[in-house]
């Protein structure tokens, strides 16, 4: 009888691989053909959706800072967006069968989100659509509306379930570390042909470079920067900054020592200027200013820039770009490319700046005319714009204020701040009344957060790019809570009053003589 049943099972799992493998090898002969993809699309998510049943919110934590893409989808979407949209259409039918399944309820959040939904929508519609090419669109942009609503799907995904308190490290291993992926980009020269399939998945970050062509610039690494972003993050929010610099610890010190000096080699001051802030407010919250540890950074510092400065001039280009906002002897090479750089920045801004009133009320939203694309760029082929007008008509401006005032006007700001303000307050709550055990998980990401928040106002920043940053850590660090861990209400204590006895011969009412 066993026998018979295992002969049916094998047959009927023959009968029905051998059919699609004729199907999809037929198909495949031709795959540039819709229906290909078409086919190819379900056939991997019939195959694929015990997986993302199960695993579907730590996949959205892991993909979150990848820029890895799903290349077999038209259009070749980040991983991130499709785990978003997964992950909540996935929450909301666990949900509709279970009523246990409930998500965590942060109305101080979702409001604001929803707000800022709402203003992208109307000023999509209003301005010309979305403008996505792989629809049919005449515009360009649609990209960017869909990271901005992505954003924020991801984030109702994320808090669609709490995180186990047992599990909180893997989650936020999972979280900073997948951009280490990011650093395949920047190690294309090193990887020889036979790794090249690899690209289909991760982005190129120089194509010039498969002939060896790196140019007469500053090349700057940006896959190699946010690989030792996420894990000099990783380390903080783990150890905090008492456990990172532990001597006891030698490995961990020397790969947190490490990922600081090889994020020099990316060539970005900005991201520098991110770990700093970052590392100076975690020292405030832990309390640590006034600590040993500040001496001994202090000391470091200075026997660092005693050793360094009479050899800033002769380390590699890139590092000197990224050590220029110091005052240490920089080649003038590296000092030119990044001072060349900011003020091409301010010539986007003083070319900007006077179109805000004009767009006060109703921004100009994020969609582009393909076809004004196409003019400017042939007009900056023989000379007639610059690259700053490109990159203006574009829409992207290099600074925070700038990317959301100018395409969503006024509502836009009302809705961004609100949302940061909330997620700051969040963060606080969290950090003052969380789980002991996330007490270095809080207390970093609040210190992240307000880092971030800085760097976006203040030195680089884009709307449509940030919000999922910043969303994320607020999604992260929601799921790990529970929710908003608000301060406990303790509730008053009302003093009971003394009774007053009656009178021992009370005389009724009734039966008193004048």
């Amino acid at each position: 009888m066993t026998a018979n049943a295992n002969s049916i099972r094998a047959l009927l799992v023959y009968a029905l691989i051998l059919p699609m493998a004729l199907i999809l090898g037929y198909l495949l002969a031709t795959p540039t053909d819709f229906g290909t993809w078409a086919t190819l699309l379900i056939v991997l998510s019939v195959i694929c959706a015990p997986l993302i049943l199960a695993y579907h919110h730590p996949l959205l934590f892991l993909s979150w800072n990848m820029t890895a893409s799903v290349f077999f989808i038209p259009g070749r979407p980040q991983l991130w967006l499709v785990m978003s949209a997964l992950g909540l259409v996935t929450a909301i039918l666990q949900r509709a069968l279970s009523k246990e399944t409930r998500f965590l309820s942060i109305p101080s959040i979702v409001m604001p989100l929803v707000f800022l939904a709402v203003v992208v929508y109307f000023t999509a519609r209003m301005t010309g659509g979305f403008g996505l090419r792989v629809l049919g669109s005449e515009n360009v942009g649609g990209k960017r509306y869909v990271a901005v609503f992505t954003a924020i799907v991801g984030f109702l995904a994320m808090i669609a379930r709490s995180v186990p308190a047992e599990k909180a490290n893997r989650y936020v291993g999972m979280f900073f570390l997948g951009s280490v992926t990011d650093a395949l980009g920047s190690a294309l020269p090193f990887l020889g042909p036979q790794l090249y399939f690899l690209f289909l998945i991760f982005p190129i970050e120089n194509a010039g470079s498969l002939q060896g062509d790196f140019g007469s610039h500053i090349d700057r690494l940006w896959g190699l920067s946010m690989g030792c972003l996420g894990v000099f993050f990783y380390i903080l929010a783990r150890n905090g900054i008492a456990g990172s610099l532990n001597f006891k610890k030698p490995l961990r010190l020397m790969a947190f020592l490490g990922v600081i000096v090889l994020a020099a080699f990316g060539g970005f001051r900005s991201f520098y200027i991110l770990m700093a802030m970052t590392f100076v407010f975690l020292l405030l919250l832990e309390g640590l200013l006034r600590s040993k540890y500040t001496v001994a950074l202090l000391l470091t510092f200075l026997a660092a820039g005693i050793v360094a400065i009479p050899f800033s001039s002769k380390l590699p280009l890139a590092v000197q770009r990224t050590l220029s906002f110091l005052p240490l002897s920089i080649n003038p090479v590296a000092l030119y490319d990044a001072e060349t750089s900011t003020e091409w920045r301010v010539q986007i801004w003083k070319q900007v700046l006077p179109e805000v009133p004009k767009y006060f009320w109703l921004g100009k939203g994020l969609g582009i005319s393909s076809g004004d694309l196409e003019m400017a760029a042939e007009l900056q082929r023989r000379g007639s714009v610059t690259s700053q007008d490109i990159a203006i008509l574009a829409g992207d401006y290099h600074s925070g204020p700038l990317s959301i005032i100018i395409p969503f006007g006024i509502w836009g700001v009302i809705g961004f701040l609100w949302f940061l303000v909330a997620s700051v307050r969040a963060l606080y709550f969290n950090y003052r009344n969380g789980d002991e055990s996330l007490k270095k998980i809080n207390t970093f990401l609040l210190a992240y957060f307000i880092a971030r928040v800085l760097n976006y106002f203040f030195i680089f920043g884009g709307f449509y790019g940030d919000l999922a940053i910043f969303c994320g850590i607020i999604g992260l660090s929601l799921s790990l809570n529970g929710g908003l861990r608000q301060p406990a209400r303790v509730p008053a204590v009302i003093p009971k009053e003394t009774p007053v006895e009656p009178p021992m011969n009370p005389v009724p009412a009734f039966g008193r003589t004048a």
